[in-house]
């Protein structure tokens, strides 16, 4: 039997074909995924009257993939603990139901909340905090892939 005569069974091809799909796979299958582990964290602030409230959210958040934010609470005494935080996450040019997740305090001013955007695009992230029965919001922006 020569290989010729191996190729051209219809077994062998579809073995031949199997094999350089599962080669192919394996290669995509690297793309992108030594950045996938090492997102960029970006820290933001606002001054809401005297309350400044900071988010450490990934430089840009994947599609589908539960991100943990850090939100911090302070003024001029210090680290705000005890208060009640959470999140509005909205995508302006969609109609999409609200995702409003609740951060749970970690102490010094820090709030943790887990977030999960749907689609790729800019989102507005509204931190809502409640400190003695006073809320505040800040707005910032968060960028999806």
């Amino acid at each position: 039997m020569t290989i010729a005569n191996v190729y051209n069974r219809p077994a062998a091809a579809l073995l031949l074909r199997l094999l350089a799909l599962a080669l192919l796979l394996a290669a995509l299958s690297g793309c992108g995924g030594a950045q996938a582990g090492a997102a960029k964290i970006v820290t933001q602030q606002q001054q809401i009257d005297q309350i400044t409230i900071g988010l450490a959210a990934p430089e840009r958040s994947p599609l589908l993939t539960e991100q943990e934010l850090e939100v911090t609470l302070s003024d001029a005494r210090g680290p705000i603990d005890g208060a009640e935080v959470w999140l509005g996450l909205i995508m302006p040019t969609m109609q999409m139901t609200p995702n409003e997740p609740d951060a749970v305090g970690a102490g010094q001013g820090r709030y943790r909340a887990k977030a999960l955007f749907t689609m790729a695009g800019t989102w507005n992230l509204e931190i809502h905090a409640t400190i003695k029965g006073q809320e505040y919001v800040a707005r910032f922006h968060a960028q999806t892939v």
